[in-house]
């Protein structure tokens, strides 16, 4: 049942419970529609002061995710950086392959797009960055001028996608913890809920971001940014990989990460008709 929230905005509105899908709030409407714009203006001010080209649709959509649904997976920041970075690598190598195989052919396109979003959706899934938006990232090189060259537009994407993650951050504080613990994860450096990888990761992509942006005065520093931002990129796509679990064959056994489903009833705001002040 969809659970509408006409109160005015306070914290309760943004605990786990109430922020989740299925309930419109009066508060969330608000927050995350001005966050999401925010957001957006804030990379495109960003990307135009220190000439980091980024694609700006697919980041509108990220902004959104960020502002609004903070509460889903693939908010993290390891699918949001990682996710926009290897999804333009993706997307240009699907337009490579269809330039390649149909080129001139009335097919070029529409294959270009298919593989683009084929092959960037396959390694999403693989470095465990699953992020809706990262798709569209992957197919406007094949429909759509490039704002930056092939080589570093990965890079640029993951700066944008940096940034979004930032701003998410800093504007969701204001009410509650973010970027969410992540399901099963002890709390690790800073008292994050994260892996130590991911939070060392966004850390250097950080660091990476402040760098790329020194580009109008310091091509050195914007040039040093590139391949920390690579190392920072690395260390969050390829963590996953050590000790992970792996089934060849069908088993009965419940998977570890899954949570079993929860039942008994309604939770303890369904159908709620409080009034908070």
């Amino acid at each position: 049942m969809i659970e509408i929230r006409l109160v005015r905005p306070n914290r309760r509105e943004f605990r786990r419970d109430v922020y989740r899908p299925g309930v419109i709030s009066l508060s969330r409407i608000l927050w995350g529609s001005l966050g999401s714009g925010i957001f957006l203006a804030l990379i495109a001010l960003a990307g135009s002061a220190t000439g980091v080209g980024v694609l700006y649709p697919p980041l509108a959509a990220t902004c959104f995710i960020g502002a609004t649904c903070t509460y889903l997976r693939v908010a993290r920041p390891k699918s949001v950086i990682v996710g926009h970075f290897i999804a333009t690598v993706g997307g240009l190598l699907g337009v490579a392959a269809g330039d390649l195989l149909f080129a001139g052919g009335t097919m070029a396109i529409p294959m270009k797009l298919g593989l683009a979003v084929l092959i960037s959706a396959a390694l999403m899934q693989i470095l465990d960055a699953d992020h809706p938006p990262a798709a569209a990232t992957a197919a406007i090189p094949a429909i759509l001028p490039l704002p930056a060259p092939a080589l570093i537009l990965p890079l640029h994407m993951a700066w944008g996608a940096v940034l979004a993650v930032l701003f998410g951050v800093i504007w969701n504080r204001f009410w509650f913890e973010c970027p969410p613990p992540e399901e099963g994860c002890g709390r690790a450096w800073f008292n994050l809920g994260m892996d130590r990888a991911d939070i060392a990761g966004t850390g250097t992509c950080t660091l990476a971001t402040l760098l790329m942006c020194a580009k109008p005065w310091s091509q050195v520093a914007y040039e040093a940014g590139l391949w920390v931002m690579l190392a920072g990129l690395t260390v969050m796509s390829l963590h996953h990989f050590f000790g992970a679990r792996v089934l060849v064959s069908r088993t009965d056994e419940t998977c570890p990460l899954a949570a079993p489903p929860q039942t008994g009833g309604p939770g303890p705001d369904s159908g709620s008709k409080e009034v908070t002040r």
